[in-house]
């Protein structure tokens, strides 16, 4: 719990500043007097004044932020104040005021995706062990994944991606692979899903299973209060049957316990070279698939053979090239993923709420700085191209009425603004609700 309010704060803090610092030093070089530069809303916990005059400051609620800007529409402006003040200022630097926001964001990401290049990261190679019913082509199996659809992949993450890019676009896809045992590439083709349910990850939906070497059925670590600590199993143990069936590797294990649940079973346990015999009765679990039995049990986990591991790092210049390259991609598939949710190609349920992003920020947190920075460097990007919708309240709905300003050549009335800023929060509100609601339901 502390990992994943730290990691969230610490995430959501970062992003929220460099957004807000956007606005403020495009501000500044257009000569437009900044009053506030706030992270966080709500009760002020710490402030402090520069020499300009504007007041900086860290407020209690760390979900946002704001730059509060001199305004001749909010307060009567000084002949000398008109100068400093935002909306006396030409509708190009105001937009790029706006603009500089969700634009640093993305920046921002990419500098971030470029850094996790250069440091280097080593990864499983992706290698699958089958495809889905209904897929055309042959290939020995298991088969290093080469591509995906015509694009490159060379990590487990790459093909997710790729995956959820392609979901409601087309009937099947191209896989090219390479079997562990040979170098010629094999095409196989595979059907695509026509929907993401909420919690499914692509792999499940596309009905690919990931191979990897045999892990035995020995555990690691038990969940403190689970069915296996109830049963009185031990880190150690090592299962050598189920129901008077020998388990053959900890695959075969979990699939006979997600079958389970809700019924006793029995196991023969190997402990300190004696047989021991329990029963257990696996917690009851539900997903989109349907229900399932979970022991609360981890793995003894083999380093993977150096064949199957790689090391993706590239010198500065290249990395940055990465860095752009990425940022691109995912603000496409952010985009592409808002405009399937809005035509049905993929389920509303999976719009994520505030306790979901806290949730994925503390798994990531825990799993290291890999994930971490990525993770930070995807909710950069979602926060920049999220604020560029074209809805009144967000950045993107400012730059809709500038533009319609410089096309036209006089300001959008000041009705018409309020009015769609009203239909606007009313909007951004009902999607906050129905977010926090799916974040409730997956709890």
């Amino acid at each position: 719990m502390i990992t994943t309010i730290l990691a969230t704060i610490v995430a959501l803090g970062l992003l929220v500043t460099v957004h807000e610092f956007g606005h403020y030093w495009v501000a500044r070089r257009c000569g437009v007097k900044v009053l506030r530069f706030s992270v966080g809303f709500g009760k002020p916990l710490y402030t402090w004044v520069d020499r300009h005059g504007t007041e900086f400051c860290v407020a209690a609620i760390p979900l946002g932020g704001y730059v509060k800007m001199l305004d001749g529409r909010e307060v009567d402006l000084t002949e000398a104040e008109r100068a400093v003040a935002f909306d006396q200022k030409p509708v190009g630097q105001r937009f790029a005021i706006v603009a500089a926001g969700p634009g640093i964001n993305l920046l921002f990401a990419a500098l971030t995706y470029a850094l996790i290049s250069m440091i280097g990261v080593q990864t499983a190679v992706p290698v699958i062990g089958s495809v889905p019913e209904g897929s055309t082509g042959q290939a020995r199996m298991p088969a290093e994944l080469v591509t995906f659809n015509g694009r490159d992949v060379e990590s487990w993450e790459r093909i997710n991606i790729a995956m959820v890019d392609v979901i409601g676009e087309t009937p099947s896809v191209e896989l090219r692979v390479r079997p562990l045992d040979s170098n010629v590439i094999q095409s196989i083709q595979v059907p695509v899903p026509s929907d993401l349910l909420v919690d499914e990850s692509p792999m499940v939906a596309y009905g690919i299973r990931p191979w990897s070497p045999p892990v035995e059925p020995v555990f690691d670590r038990i969940v403190e209060g689970g069915a296996a600590e109830r049963a009185g199993l031990l880190a150690g143990d090592r299962v050598r049957s189920m129901d008077g069936e020998p388990v053959l590797d900890w695959t075969d294990f979990v699939n006979r316990i997600k079958a389970a649940f809700d019924r006793p079973v029995t196991l023969v346990i190997e402990r300190n070279g004696q047989t021991v015999e329990l029963t257990v009765v696996p917690d009851r679990r539900d997903s989109p698939q349907g229900p399932f039995g979970f022991l609360g049990v981890a793995p003894v986990m083999e380093a993977l053979p150096p064949e199957l591991v790689r090391t993706v790092q590239e010198d500065p210049f290249t990395a940055l090239w990465v860095g752009v390259e990425r940022t691109v991609e995912m603000s496409w598939l952010t985009v592409e993923s808002i405009g399937k949710m809005i035509t049905g190609v993929l389920s509303p349920e999976n719009l994520s709420g505030p306790l979901t992003i806290a949730r994925v920020a503390g798994d990531s947190a825990s799993s290291g700085w890999y994930a971490y920075l990525s993770f930070i460097a995807y909710l950069s990007v979602s926060l920049g191209i999220l604020n560029l919708l074209p809805i009144p309240v967000l950045d993107g709905g400012h730059l809709v009425f500038f533009t319609w300003e410089w096309l036209r050549g006089k300001p959008v009335p000041e009705e018409v603004q309020m009015q769609g800023v009203r239909i606007g929060m009313a909007l951004l509100m009902g999607l906050m609700f129905f977010a926090f609601y799916n974040d409730l339901m997956r709890l």
